[in-house]
């Protein structure tokens, strides 16, 4: 029987080439994952380039910062010397953190399928479980689980001992029993000596206990392994490997799991010393980022110093307090205004509560779509929806924000402006905070386009817009991006008479096939848009204000009672003492970041809209969640957007996640496209509405999925599925062997990339 019993599609797909270097990452200074040192034949080195060149592995397990990485050691030290998991208690104690700071780190491992959890009690920590997994190792007297038989292998080796595995043959069932000598380097007995393993590098659900796991074990001898390979998937993936080789891929695997930490420990305080004590040099400064100019002396954790000064008292700034309490940090969070920042206050809260309430008239005057009904809304009350959606409003900020100041100890919020000064941040006329480090969090506001005239007329914004207690007879929104097109619809479907005009097409950054489609059907619903424009000139009326614009060489005036400003945002700097420390910024004046959310002064992050990247609520808190990271642990996080879903909130919902069409196309890739229309999909006919679109962008040569792209009235709820697949890796081919739920909105992306290959037409229910 040959030792490489590989079988997936090729063998080629599962073994990096043996020229190639070798796939690993760093566990911690001068430590290494996977030893490839400890690697010596040529059959453990194929199958640890199947399992560690994969991305479940590359993605998943590397990149933890120290923090969580003294929780994994604490963790793992107590498994071995209990014999069984230990409580969050045990391990704050060991770890030297907080039980409200060990929760996430390990809620971390777990994504990272380096920890198993039932709710928050730990069950499994690789290389042990508290399952009877038929895998039972002897460590100095006490007998633990192990989760397969290659982490059985290990366990010597990441703790320097001999060990004795008792086990038995997957497929008969008769025992097998292993010790190891000279602190697991070596085989002291095998029983049966025709003993041999099966390694999986098969991973589903992306869970290694879940299938990798499952099928690594023991064999008495190579007929019952083939015999029991005969029972399984033609295409199970893996490995035969010899006792022998089993504990070199053992060894590779777990060495490095406790080894090196009396280095990481005293480098982790070197560094801190240097970097409370020494300016950034040239030649330490981030060499993947914006190289900093200058830094604000840090203050140290004593005296009244905040490891953490965070500027704002939105979704980013709360989000970046928030990590580094539960980090164990001591966090200043400075907020002026209305606490809660944009989203809750101005932004996704107020508006699409307005939103979904215009939905009901619109869904009334349709409801006639249905034989047989017939239905009737009127507006009868604005200011009372207006009054309703202040007391939404109201009732989350008091909840999401300011009722959870008392709940973390660790954030002091101090109220007023804020200015970065030499030392710390100043705030008001009060002596300034020292900080170890900063996050500048302050957000965005509307910004007026530059038209003449604008400083004279009373504009509305997205804010001011959603307070008025009256609506106007007639509106003209400026900007046809996601604010302009969702608050035009829902004016509109309110009873306001809506033209919306716009430099270039509505959406721009969508699909142009969306934007066409969107432009139609709000057409169907008396909005005017007029799009390839340039404005001349805005002036205030007796009945209202006049737009001057120019199209196709002529000028055009556009009378209404109110214009409302939806064409961009600026961000909120003015105060901070930016410019006298030397910060990059944007022709916008965002503050320019790196991807570890780095400003250009050292020790200052920024995150969120300031940034002027990825404007949306999750984005900011999920940056800002990452400057906290890298700022209290070593700059080891990197911002990734590359599976991003975006959302605008009309009717039928735009939904998009990874590259359009032409932007797959501006970075080089060679790509297929498929776009069915959702009179294809069910649940759109089931519905009678089939207003909209999917289209679906695909790498040409390996049918990786680059982008998804829905227009549907249900699209906001189907694209994370999109999301998923393109964070995973998925194909074209995964995509039509997934089993989608029959008559929903869902399906259609199914549907769509089945249309890559055949008529969706002519197919018949759920007959994919």
């Amino acid at each position: 029987m040959n030792d490489c019993c590989a079988s997936s599609a090729s063998q080629r797909e599962l073994v990096v080439a043996a020229s190639a270097a070798p796939p690993n990452y760093t566990v911690r200074p001068g430590v290494t994952f996977p030893d490839w040192s400890a690697v010596i034949s040529p059959v453990v080195k194929d199958t640890l380039l199947a399992m560690i060149g994969s991305d479940h592995v590359l993605n998943r397990w590397s990149g933890y910062d120290p923090a969580t990485d003294r929780v994994r050691v604490a963790l793992l030290r107590l498994y071995a010397e209990d014999g069984r998991a230990p409580t969050t208690g045990a391990i704050a104690k060991r770890a030297g953190l907080s039980e409200t700071a060990v929760r996430p780190l390990l809620e971390d491992l777990r994504r990272r399928d380096l920890v198993v959890l039932d709710k928050e009690r730990i069950v499994g920590a690789y290389p042990f479980t508290d399952q009877d997994t038929g895998h039972r190792v002897t460590l100095d007297g006490r007998v633990l689980n192990a989760m397969c038989a290659v982490d059985a292998l290990g366990i010597g080796a990441m703790t320097g001992h001999d060990i004795a595995i008792a086990s038995g043959c997957r497929y008969c069932g008769a025992p097998i029993r292993i010790t190891t000598r000279d602190k697991d380097q070596a085989l002291a007995q095998v029983e049966p000596r025709s003993a041999v393993m099966w390694q999986s590098v098969r991973y589903e659900g992306a869970c290694a206990a879940n299938s990798l796991c499952a099928t690594t074990a023991f064999f008495c001898s190579d007929d019952h392994l083939s015999a029991w390979r005969r029972k399984q998937n033609a295409d199970e993936a893996g490995f035969r490997l010899s006792i022998e080789q089993g504990l070199e891929a053992g060894r590779a695997l777990f060495g490095p799991s406790l080894a090196g930490l009396d280095a990481a420990q005293h480098l982790d305080s070197d560094a801190e010393t240097r970097s409370i004590s020494q300016p950034v040099s040239a030649d330490r400064a981030p060499t993947n980022g914006p190289m900093p100019s200058r830094r604000i002396s840090a203050g140290r954790r004593s005296g009244g110093a905040y490891d953490l000064v965070v500027i704002g008292a939105g979704s980013a700034a709360f989000s970046a307090a928030i990590t580094a309490v539960e980090q164990g940090a001591n966090v200043a969070l400075i907020g002026h205004g209305t606490i809660g920042g944009t989203c809750v206050n101005v932004g996704c809260v107020p508006s699409k509560t307005l939103i979904r309430a215009a939905e009901t008239l619109h869904n009334a005057r349709v409801a006639a779509r249905f034989a047989g009904i017939s239905a009737h809304a009127e507006l009868a009350d604005w200011r009372a929806t207006v009054r309703q959606k202040d007391d939404l409003v109201a009732g989350l900020r008091q909840t999401k924000y300011a009722d959870l100041l008392r709940a973390y100890n660790g954030i002091a919020y101090r109220e007023g402006r804020a200015r970065l000064v030499e030392g710390g941040v100043e705030v008001g006329d009060a002596p300034y905070i020292a900080a170890g480090k900063i996050i500048i969090a302050t957000g965005a506001r509307p910004a007026a386009p530059a038209i003449p005239g604008i400083e004279t007329v009373p504009y509305l914004t997205s804010t001011t817009a959603l307070d008025l207690d009256e609506l106007p007879r007639s509106l003209v929104v400026v900007g046809g991006g996601y604010i302009g097109a969702e608050l035009a619809q829902m004016f509109a479907r309110a009873g306001v008479k809506v033209t919306l005009v716009c430099r270039s097409r509505l959406l721009p950054e969508a699909e142009p096939e969306i934007g066409a489609a969107l432009t139609g059907y709000f057409a169907d619903e008396e909005i005017e848009v007029v799009s390839g424009i340039a404005y001349r000139a805005i002036r205030k009326t007796q009945s209202g204000v006049a737009l001057e614009i120019a199209r196709d060489g002529r000028s055009v005036t556009i009378d209404a009672e109110k214009v409302l400003v939806a064409s961009g945002r600026a961000p909120n700097i003015d105060g901070l003492g930016l410019p006298e420390f030397g910060f990059s910024l944007s022709p916008n004046g965002a503050i320019i970041v790196d991807d570890r959310m780095r400003t250009t002064c050292a020790g200052i992050y920024a995150a969120g809209d300031v940034t002027g990247r990825d404007q949306f609520v999750y984005m900011a808190a999920y940056g800002a969640k990452l400057a906290a990271k890298n700022a209290l642990n070593g700059d080891s996080l990197r911002y990734d957007n590359a599976a991003m879903p975006a959302i605008v909130f009309t009717d039928p919902q735009v939904a998009s996640v990874g590259l359009t069409e032409a932007a797959a196309r501006a970075v080089g890739r060679a790509v297929r496209v498929s776009t069915i229309g959702l009179d294809q999909v069910p649940r759109a006919l089931a519905a009678r509405d089939t207003r909209g679109l999917i289209k679906l962008v695909v790498d040409a040569g390996s049918g990786l999925l680059l982008g998804a792209h829905i227009l549907a009235p249900e699209g906001a709820d189907s694209i994370q599925t999109a999301a998923l697949a393109i964070r995973q890796g998925l194909t074209l081919d995964d995509l039509t062997d997934t089993i989608f739920p029959y008559l929903t909105t869902v399906e259609g992306l199914k549907l769509a990339a089945l249309s890559f290959g055949k008529d969706v037409a002519k197919l018949s229910c759920c007959a994919g």
